[in-house]
């Protein structure tokens, strides 16, 4: 099979669903953007929901992998509780700017498609794996350092990215527990803060 082919497949299957959404994505735009046959889609591709599990993997791993380096940035060069408070602050700022919303709703899409699909699920976690990995070597540099305070290791700070990276999809609307954006950064910093040993 060509590699070149299915990677062009995969490409328009991306536009399709970014485009479309899953609702409305179809396999025949999708053959029509790649510029091949839906024959030749199901020669790579064994149904719709191959496809799409495949495609939401792509997708997922790209906007995880996307996040977690934007996350570590920060850290680089780190070595004073300072600079580690500032660089959380810039950390939890980045995360709530408004364009990251995208990579919330990309998880959220990811997520529900996932719990329909043994293949999905398998990808999301492997890239889950990977994102996880990557954050915790970045991070413990800061653990050697001992800037942290005794029971948060790399991968309890890795956790806390995920809080603050994600959690407010799960604290918007109307209920008790829904939090503005001001309240949400205020909720953050006081997290980062008890973290850092003083």
């Amino acid at each position: 099979m060509d590699a070149v082919s299915r990677e062009r497949i995969l490409d328009a299957s991306l536009k399709e669903l970014e485009s479309q959404g899953i609702t409305r994505y179809r396999i025949k735009r999708v053959a029509d953007l790649a510029g091949v046959s839906v024959s030749l889609l199901y020669s790579y591709f064994t149904d719709r929901e191959g496809l799409l599990a495949e495609t939401i993997i792509v997708r997922y791993h790209e906007e995880v992998m996307r996040a977690a380096v934007r996350f570590v940035a920060p850290l680089a060069g780190v070595t004073t509780a300072d600079e580690l408070r500032h660089a959380m602050q810039h950390m939890i700022d980045d995360a709530e700017r408004p364009e990251r919303y995208h990579s919330r709703t990309v998880r959220v899409e990811s997520f529900s498609f996932a719990n329909h699909n043994d293949r999905a699920t398998e990808g999301i976690q492997d890239s889950q794996r990977e994102a996880g990995q990557f954050i915790i070597a970045h991070v413990q540099p800061i653990v050697d350092r001992e800037l942290l305070v005794p029971s948060i290791d790399a991968a309890a700070f890795a956790r806390v990215w995920y809080a603050l990276f994600f959690g407010r999809v799960a604290l918007q609307g109307d209920h008790p527990l829904a939090a503005s954006l001001d309240e949400w950064r205020t909720s953050l910093y006081a997290i980062a803060e008890s973290m850092i040993r003083s």
